[in-house]
């Protein structure tokens, strides 16, 4: 298993951004696409946002569909709204569905 340290990836101690999740994504992905597992260390990371976890985790989920084999997470202890959004991205990235569900709702508020 392979660790990789989120503050190494993006060079910040905070993932805030969606650019940062793709980095963080394109990172994971070229060690899914050789059958390596990861673990993923949030430590050293002072804040998270939801467009960072979208754009990594929930990618991630949304590509590989092992990923909850192949990907461990850590360093969120105390974090719960971090694990949540975690959480949220990882069920948006594997059931597309929601994730359209949850765009028309969206949608609807902003057209009234």
């Amino acid at each position: 298993m392979i660790t990789l340290k989120i503050v190494d990836i993006i060079g910040s101690k905070n993932a805030v951004t969606h650019a940062f999740g793709v980095k963080v994504f394109d990172a994971i992905s070229k060690h899914f696409a050789n059958g390596e597992k990861v673990f993923l260390s949030f430590q050293g990371v002072k804040n998270v946002t939801s467009g960072f976890a979208n754009g990594s985790i929930g990618k991630i989920y949304s590509e590989f569909k092992e990923a909850s084999e192949l990907l461990t997470i850590g360093g969120l202890e105390g974090k719960t709204v971090w694990i949540e959004k975690i959480e949220n991205a990882k069920q948006l990235g594997s059931n597309p569905q929601i994730a359209k569900v949850q765009n028309n709702a969206i949608y609807e508020l902003l057209q009234s």
